[in-house]
């Protein structure tokens, strides 16, 4: 018998919660943040006021890329970049080639991905694993 392990909505609040906190401790632009399952659908998104358009929709790129691809979206870029594969042959239009997706797995199982769009590449990267910590979780 297969056991789906699954994020709940409590531990997506506490992810977003304590990207929230972080952002805001530190200087910087409005972020956005979201934590999907591992379909790459959104459990819980919070933006920050200010955060515009690009943001949001990044943040959830993000997250849908790491999710679906099983691995972080800056690795995921880098490994499509190293073989010269183009972003437009993927054939969904929901992924992207830009850091700030961190895959999420227990037991060696994709469970979900938090999504940080806002800030430089490294900075959300940063905010994304905040909130995998503070799920009491660890990013592969």
């Amino acid at each position: 018998m297969y056991e789906k392990k699954q994020i709940d909505l409590d531990d997506a609040r506490k992810a977003i919660d304590a990207v929230l906190e972080k952002a805001t401790a530190e200087a910087g632009r409005a972020i956005t943040v979201v934590v999907v399952d591992a379909e790459g659908e959104a459990i819980a998104l919070a933006r920050m006021d200010g955060s515009g358009y690009l943001p949001r929709d990044m943040a959830m790129r993000k997250a849908y890329t790491a999710a679906r691809m099983g691995a972080d979206s800056a690795a995921f870029a880098e490994r499509m970049r190293g073989i010269g594969f183009e972003f437009g042959n993927l054939g969904d239009p929901k992924l992207v080639f830009a850091g700030g997706g961190v895959c999420i797995r227990v037991d060696r199982q994709v469970v979900g991905a938090i999504g940080v769009s806002g800030r430089t590449g490294e900075e959300d990267i940063d905010l994304a694993q905040t909130g995998v910590a503070a799920m009491g979780l660890s990013a592969p």
